[in-house]
């Protein structure tokens, strides 16, 4: 909340804000992925779900930022 606080207040694009690192990897910000997984797994009318994580280059390496991810999930039993 604090990287997209600033942001807002200093006007960045979405690139500046994701150079910031507004878009955390899951289970590092602020967004309650328990809550979120608890409503995905109590929903009957889907098959999947997609997660989508923003990385510029430079910023990390996105196969290890989507391993990391996959692991996060599966351990609140996404």
């Amino acid at each position: 909340p604090a990287v997209a606080a600033r942001g807002r207040a200093v006007g960045w694009d979405y690139f500046q804000a994701v150079g910031h690192g507004v878009f955390c990897e899951l289970g590092k910000g602020c967004v309650d992925f328990l809550k979120v997984a608890a409503w995905v797994c109590e929903r009957t009318d889907q098959d999947w779900v997609l997660v989508e994580q923003d990385v510029l280059p430079g910023m990390g390496a996105p196969k290890e930022s989507a391993r990391r991810t996959r692991e996060y999930l599966k351990r609140i039993g996404v």
